[in-house]
């Protein structure tokens, strides 16, 4: 879907020029921010300033002669761009959203719009804090909590989130619900955790003026809207509360002290390269990272060994519905990428925290609210990681073993939206495969529940501690270049050939059903049938099996969205009804759940509408778009933080290569291991590196260090 962000780049030579995926600088932001004040003559309120990837034809025609080596200072190049997305402040305070294109060599707004009746922008990290400001000294706000009765020592924290799809009635003015929780201060202790003791209210408030219109009262019985607490009413609301801390200076247990040291070494230096803060090279691979406001990391230009494979691939969208029924609770639906955004809310990561071992960051470079530029540190972490075997065989005449080792390149961020974690990462391992992973952690978000009461609707994780029911569902968009452009789908299921005497009269036959994917549509997940998702370049064959080069991928087989498809909860996030969507490729269709999800009522421009324009996908310009996630009936044991739950997807060749292409992988030994309860050291092993020479063939098998025999024989080697 274009949009005045998104508007079509003209070509124009240039003599100094940065590569057009790549990241503005602090110069180029200072400018466009200047530009879009020198135009609108009014204050104004900055949110983002990025860099606008070019459309893809004049991309690809740019990448193509990169990689020919042929770029020159003649070359012609996709012009570059910054979309700015700014509120303009009236005389009077009131406000409006609007986005400006600029051409940042001529210096032009060459395009600029605001949206339309219903449609409401995302929310900023600075929006939020201004969101608590104004609480905390709106008088409404300040008579709720006296009413309250807090003990001596608490004070209120507040949680801003997302409306959720505004009821009847309420217009489309833009607004922010606001959950409460009460601080035990008395610790002296600012890390406290507050979602521990839960209030009954919810803050309603108009979002551009900041008032407060409202305060819900919340449900906290077992069932229908009872508002009172068995144990005395709404001012005795946390005396069944208990702390549930989690940094170690406050927990009531010493943290493990017999966990010892795991250290990721590699003293020669990573195996990756990174240039220009971008282009990554490692293992036959080569891509090139880009970052925006809202996908955070995004990957571009992937190929193999010189051969293409995706074009682009980013975390397009999740939506976290609860399934509390009870008003105010079924407004409780975020859209963390569309209502916040993935980049704006990119953790500053942490050197052996968050990454462990030879480890390469990006910056990505933000604005101030004054359109001044600012830079967030170590928000994506590149590194690698041992993966355990990547494969290994025995010779039982020989009795020899040779086992190669996985490694992995990751590409990681985490994201921070309230109480919630998200780590989300990208994979590439030894063997032509890509992974993409999610991890929620973090602290569920809580209501307020009564003394010795339980409800269907969540599970009690402390006293007065209710964890309600959701999901969580991501949606990855995958751009397809599988030895060109020009890609096909194809659906692969396993299935039983009937009984019969003519083709199976034993029963044990099976079929591999190939259904090609001529129309956009959607595709569920079908584990009984071992259903593939299949992405193919009907134009090439495998040299040695004849089919067409592809990579395949299993859809998850995770519940999809569970509110009934009638109501609002659902129809803003259709994408969230099936496991796999394939579109014909539009420009600047990035967004599973639409470009604006903050309180829509219905996806718009998103996986739903783009199927139904029920273009032709065979041989052309497909994306593929993977969703996935988990049901979140919480336990116990995610309180007071949840344990990550680990999500992955691999995408990996099928028929593209003609061999193993791990097969040059080295099977060297690591020289770090030792053994445990003996003298015995790997490194004083005569043949430490793994590898077999020539002669030493000639030998005995089951002599040699590195050769494993397989008849139960305790040895010194894994190899």
């Amino acid at each position: 879907m274009a949009t005045a962000c998104c508007s079509k780049g003209d070509l124009m030579p240039q003599v100094a020029f940065k590569h057009p995926l790549e990241q503005l600088s602090a110069d180029e932001v200072t400018l466009a921010s200047e530009i879009v004040l020198k135009e609108r003559q009014t204050p104004i309120v900055f949110a983002n300033i990025y860099n606008i990837e070019p459309p893809k034809s004049q991309l690809i025609e740019f990448l193509e002669a990169e990689h020919a080596e042929t770029l020159s200072t003649d070359t012609l190049r996709p012009a570059r761009r910054a979309c700015v997305q700014y509120d303009v402040i009236n005389v009077d305070g009131s406000q409006y959203y609007m986005e400006s294109t600029i051409d940042l060599a001529t210096g032009k707004e060459i395009n600029n719009r605001r949206l339309t009746k219903g449609q409401q922008q995302s929310f900023t990290v600075d929006e939020f804090q201004a969101f608590i400001d104004a609480c905390i000294i709106s008088p409404m706000f300040q008579k709720a909590v006296k009413e309250l009765n807090l003990p001596e020592g608490f004070d209120v924290a507040i949680d801003p989130w997302p409306y959720g799809a505004p009821g009847l009635g309420e217009g489309s003015r833009r607004l922010t619900q606001l959950f409460c929780f009460a601080r035990d201060m008395k610790k002296g202790n600012d890390d406290v955790n507050h979602y521990a003791y839960p209030l009954p209210m919810c803050l309603v408030m108009d979002t551009d003026t900041k008032n407060i219109i409202r305060i819900d009262r919340l449900a906290t019985g077992d069932k229908g809207v009872g508002l009172l607490h068995e144990d005395g009413g709404y001012q005795k609301s946390i005396q069944h509360c208990k702390p549930a801390e989690y940094i170690p200076e406050l927990l009531d247990t010493p943290v493990r002290s017999d966990l010892k040291p795991l250290n990721v070494v590699q003293p020669e230096g990573p195996s990756f390269t990174i240039r220009n803060n971008s282009l990554v090279e490692w293992q036959k691979w080569r891509f090139r990272i880009s970052f925006t406001p809202r996908e955070c990391a995004v990957l571009h230009d992937i190929h193999y060994d010189g051969r293409s494979v995706l074009h682009r691939l980013s975390f397009s969208e999740m939506t976290v519905p609860y399934g509390d029924p009870r008003p105010p609770y079924h407004r409780k639906q975020a859209f963390d990428f569309g209502d916040a955004g993935a980049g704006r809310t990119a953790n500053n990561l942490g050197l052996g925290c968050d990454c462990l071992g030879a480890i390469k960051y990006i910056d990505a470079m933000m604005v101030t609210t004054k359109g001044k530029p600012s830079v967030a540190k170590n928000v994506v972490c590149i590194h690698e990681q041992d993966d355990g075997i990547l494969w290994k065989h025995t010779n039982l005449i020989t009795d020899r073993a040779v086992t190669v080792r996985n490694r992995k390149l990751t590409i990681q961020y985490i994201i921070t939206l309230g109480n919630y974690e998200y780590l989300f990462a990208y994979h590439f391992d030894l063997a032509g495969g890509i992974s993409y992973e999610t991890r929620p952690t973090g602290i569920m978000s809580p209501v307020s529940i009564d003394a010795n009461t339980t409800t269907p609707y969540g599970n009690v994780v402390a006293p007065g501690v209710l964890a309600q029911n959701h999901q969580h569902i991501f949606a990855v968009r995958i751009d397809p270049a599988i030895d060109g452009h020009n890609n096909t789908v194809v659906i692969e299921d396993s299935l039983p050939i009937p009984m019969n005497p003519d083709n199976n009269p034993h029963g044990n036959g099976y079929e591999v059903r190939n259904t090609l994917v001529t129309k956009s549509t959607h595709i569920d997940a079908s584990p009984f049938s071992n259903r593939v998702i299949k992405i193919l370049n009907l134009s090439k064959k495998n040299a040695i099996s004849g089919k067409s080069v592809g990579y395949k991928f299993a859809p998850p087989p995770s519940q999809l969205i569970v509110a009934d498809p009638q109501s609002i909860v659902a129809r803003r996030a259709r994408f969230a009804a099936h496991h796999v969507w394939v579109t014909k490729h539009v420009d600047y269709e990035f967004w599973a759940g639409g470009e604006f999800t903050n309180q829509s009522q219905v996806e718009q421009g998103g996986c739903y509408d783009a199927a139904a324009r029920n273009d032709d996908v065979k041989d052309t310009d497909v994306v593929v778009w993977s969703v996935f996630g988990f049901t979140h009936n919480p336990r116990v044991e995610d309180w007071p933080v949840m344990p990550t739950e680990k999500h992955e997807v691999h995408l990996r060749p099928a028929d593209f290569f003609e061999a193993n292409p791990a097969l040059d992988v080295p099977s060297n030994r690591n020289l770090s291991s030792v053994l445990i309860g003996s003298e015995f050291d790997v490194k004083d092993a005569s043949h430490a590196n793994g590898h077999v020479s020539e002669e030493e063939g000639v030998r005995a098998a089951p002599e040699r260090i590195g050769v494993v025999p397989v008849r139960g024989h305790t040895t010194l080697s894994d190899h």
